[in-house]
């Protein structure tokens, strides 16, 4: 799917495939340091990638910028929510479903925040995960409470607020409930 961003670039969103290797490490690389300490579903080196995207449970996404082909935008998908974070979600009175929810991950290249890439981005995942009968989407891991950002986005684009917790500071859980 191609997108014109608020600077007037035209862009391409496609899910990720094995050939997107090389550059997405590249791009994983070469975020700056607050983008890098925001992203952290896996870690950055080529052989957790590799790994990441072999299990069926995860589903890569990437923009990349048509005039030169560099990815700049990436988000993941996992079907079901992590483990870890379950307890955290029911003490909300969030009952799991391993069919309906997924938990999503996003980030832009620094060079490319506020112009709409996220938001097109997202628009392509709400499709496919439509289209996998999801009922839920919950932030992974949740959000950075100073990130106000990234939470003004979620808002945005339809995520509530669920609660506040703390791992390295403060953080809020959200989630979006699908039609």
């Amino acid at each position: 799917m191609n997108f014109t961003t608020r600077n007037n670039k035209v862009i391409r969103i496609s899910k990720y495939c094995p050939g997107d290797l090389d550059d997405l490490f590249h791009y994983l690389q070469h975020l700056g340091e607050a983008t890098r300490k925001r992203f952290g579903p896996h870690p950055f080196d080529r052989s957790s990638l590799q790994d990441f995207h072999a299990s069926p449970e995860h589903a890569g996404y990437i923009a990349t910028e048509n005039d030169a082909g560099r990815i700049i935008a990436y988000a993941i998908i996992k079907n079901g929510m992590l483990h870890h974070d379950i307890p955290r979600l029911q003490s909300y009175g969030l009952q799991p479903d391993a069919s309906g929810d997924c938990t999503f991950a996003p980030s832009v290249a620094d060079d490319w925040q506020s112009f709409g890439i996220g938001d097109g981005l997202f628009r392509f995942i709400l499709s496919d995960v439509s289209e996998k009968k999801q009922k839920r989407i919950i932030l992974w891991g949740g959000v950075q409470a100073d990130n106000q950002k990234a939470v003004n986005y979620y808002l945005k684009n339809g995520f509530n607020m669920l609660g506040q917790f703390d791992y390295n500071g403060p953080n809020y859980d959200m989630i979006l409930n699908l039609p």
